[in-house]
């Protein structure tokens, strides 16, 4: 390159100083549409010259313009992105912060900063924690691919608003997304939401040991939701007829008929069914081969003071522990139900001797009451409270 500036030099320098040298300066002439120009050789290479000079100047500023104008873009990009960078960490903390209503407004306005897909995947996050299923269902549309497959929780969050105004069709989501995703934990516990709205009770005895496995309900709850599954099974079988429900209990595995808390809801459905009879034969079926405790029976009040084999197994228990304080309760149960409350309050006057217990208090209440004796009746309930 300075070889060839070089040789331009010696070539313009010889131009000048040759014709100026011979005392010759000579002479150009240029036509153009009609136009004559003459000029010296000198100055036509001069004008030449000055034009190229221009030319380069004129080059060189707009270089310059074109790269300011590239770095000033490049600025306000990069001054957008660190922007959109700190809403989206601002969201975050927000979500950890169980503020998903306000991480949603961080995320979207981090998207309009800049377009990301995975702003708009936490944007959808957090629309499904704030339940905004609308917002929920648009963010996810704008992410796009970045979340293809990934709709579980989207999916949730419309099942779990469908249950009361469609349970028929949430029943049949959940049980497709049990399918899909048979180890998720949110999943499990929609489909029993769904399940009892719908009253599908069968569906929802079977999803039992899932939610056992995912539960972090404490032994008692459980057995209390256990309990209660059951009952609501039982009821709505026996409701086709006591063969149906006789059947029922009958298809169970001989490991749940002897489970205490599946025997006392099938003995509470048949109660409530007014098939009382029946229930206390349950009842004593399971207290003979220890299935079930006297405490739990006692504690759904399901002694029937009318079952003779019941009231005598009841107090062959006595005989042979005359302080056992969950039989002396029974006995008083089966007494108040025969209507014998002088009996009663002698078993119950023994229990609070044993062992004070507000429940026993309150039944000794009763029983007074029963009798008319107000005044022993409103001791026995204060004590009740005291304890």
């Amino acid at each position: 390159m300075k070889w060839l500036i070089a040789l331009v030099v010696l070539l313009i320098v010889g131009a000048i100083l040759g014709p100026t040298a011979s005392g010759n300066a000579g002479y150009v002439l240029i036509q153009f549409a009609g136009w004559s120009i003459e000029a010296t050789v000198v100055g036509l290479i001069v004008v030449l010259v000055a034009i190229a000079l221009i030319t380069t100047v004129v080059v060189s500023v707009l270089r310059r313009l074109l790269n300011k104008t590239q770095k000033g873009a490049a600025w306000f990009s990069n001054r957008s992105d660190r922007k959109a960078k700190q809403l989206y960490e601002e969201g975050i903390r927000l979500l950890l912060d169980d503020s998903p209503e306000d991480a949603s407004l961080k995320f979207s306005a981090a998207y309009k900063k800049r377009g990301a897909p995975e702003t708009a995947a936490m944007a959808a996050l957090a629309a499904c924690l704030a339940k905004d299923t609308g917002k929920a269902q648009y963010w996810h549309d704008e992410a796009g691919g970045f979340v293809k497959g990934s709709d579980t929780l989207l999916n949730i969050l419309k099942v779990s608003q469908q249950v009361s105004d469609d349970p028929h069709n949430a029943d049949k989501a959940a049980q497709d997304l049990l399918n899909k995703h048979p180890d998720s934990a949110h999943v499990a516990f929609l489909a029993k939401t769904a399940f009892k709205g719908s009253g599908n009770y069968k569906a929802l005895k079977d999803l039992l040991p899932k939610l056992k496995q995912h539960s972090e309900l404490s032994p008692a709850d459980f057995e209390r939701l256990e309990y209660d599954v059951y009952f609501d099974y039982f009821v709505s079988v026996g409701r086709n007829g006591n063969d149906t429900l006789k059947d029922a209990w009958q298809g169970l595995p001989s490991k749940q008929r002897s489970d205490a808390t599946i025997r006392l809801a099938y003995a509470a459905a048949l109660k409530h069914l007014g098939e009382q009879e029946l229930s206390a034969k349950v009842i004593l079926k399971g207290l003979k081969r220890e299935d079930i405790h006297p405490a739990g029976v006692n504690a759904l009040k399901l002694f029937n003071g009318k079952h003779g084999k019941l009231v005598e197994f009841v107090q062959e228990k006595l005989k042979q522990n005359p302080d056992d304080k969950d039989y002396l309760y029974a006995f008083a149960l089966i007494a108040i139900d025969n209507q014998d409350y002088s009996l009663a309050q002698r078993a119950l006057k023994k229990l609070v001797d044993i062992q004070p217990n507000d429940k026993a208090y309150r039944l000794l209440g009763d029983a007074y009451y029963a009798l008319g004796d107000s005044q022993l009746a409103a001791n026995a309930y204060k004590q009740a409270l005291a304890d």
